[in-house]
């Protein structure tokens, strides 16, 4: 009884010396810079102040610390990845990231020279990377048309104004007679996506827009337990507003998942989601072959 007694004692202490050490990070795309300690939300020296990315910031972050992103009404063009036992915690002092309101985008303009004109107003650009698409003006997504069920496209198809469409590796969009897209600083979905999560366990993410990824807003990927995201607002991403996969467990409270091109939340394979107050456009699609 008295070994139990003292491994619990041992326990709460190891706890409060680990919480102790814990490290919270500042994030401002504005007024950061990436070689900066990330430790004090406004700059003191040259090296002292604010990150300026996202990404940066958990670099330099470990288990229990949290990281705390300014809305500057700037979005953040970042990817997010946390990954063992780095970006983990435990039940009581979890890993954090406290987005304030902010958005990250995995969109890009696209080049001004990118553009090729195929005739009836209709041009073309070939991203990089293929397989999911999404095309972006003014901060919102542009109408697709899509190739339906059973049916075969021999050209593209006819597009109204403003309309894309993909084809064969390219996306093709319609503008007004004598328009050219360059003008209209048009972005293309390039990162993949916006948030992954891998062999990592007891995270928060809370209150953060994740938009215009090239494949899932956020992505649950394997082996991660306990993960909260709580108050996201996930828009129209290029496969799935919220994928979970593998051996993983989460759970989503108070958050707006919709527009997303092929799925609100896709679960595949073991894995397990809880979802609590969320705005969903389409039922959860389980796919655990």
């Amino acid at each position: 009884m008295k070994a139990v007694a003292f491994l619990i004692v041992a326990s709460i202490l190891l706890s409060i010396a680990t919480s102790s050490n814990a490290e919270v990070y500042y994030v401002n795309n504005r007024v950061g810079a990436d070689r900066n300690d990330g430790l004090v939300e406004t700059t003191l020296s040259n090296i002292s102040g604010p990150v300026k990315s996202i990404s940066q910031a958990l670099k330099l972050a470990s288990f229990a610390d949290t990281i705390i992103v300014a809305n500057t009404s700037v979005p953040y063009y970042d990817n997010l990845s946390f990954q063992g036992e780095k970006h983990s915690g435990d039940p009581v002092r979890p890993f954090r990231l406290i987005g304030n309101g902010a958005t990250i985008t995995g969109a890009m303009v696209v080049p001004e020279g990118a553009w090729r004109e195929t005739g009836r107003d209709v041009w073309q650009v070939t991203p990089f990377r293929k397989g999911f698409f999404q095309l972006v003006r003014d901060g919102k997504a542009l109408p697709e048309v899509r190739l339906q069920p059973g049916e075969k496209w021999v050209a593209i198809p006819d597009l109204e104004v403003d309309q894309w469409c993909s084809w064969r590796g390219s996306i093709y969009y319609r503008v007004e007679r004598y328009v050219e897209p360059a003008t209209q600083r048009l972005s293309i979905a390039r990162r993949s996506c916006g948030i992954t999560v891998f062999a990592a366990h007891d995270i928060v993410i809370s209150d953060l827009t994740i938009q215009h990824f090239r494949l899932d807003g956020v992505n649950v990927h394997d082996l991660a337990t306990n993960i909260q995201l709580e108050k996201l607002t996930v828009h129209e991403n290029g496969r799935a507003g919220l994928a979970i996969g593998g051996s993983s467990s989460a759970r989503v409270s108070g958050s707006d998942i919709e527009r997303n091109r092929d799925y609100s939340v896709l679960i595949q394979e073991a894995a397990a989601i809880a979802l609590d107050d969320c705005i969903l456009d389409a039922e959860p699609t389980v796919n655990q072959k």
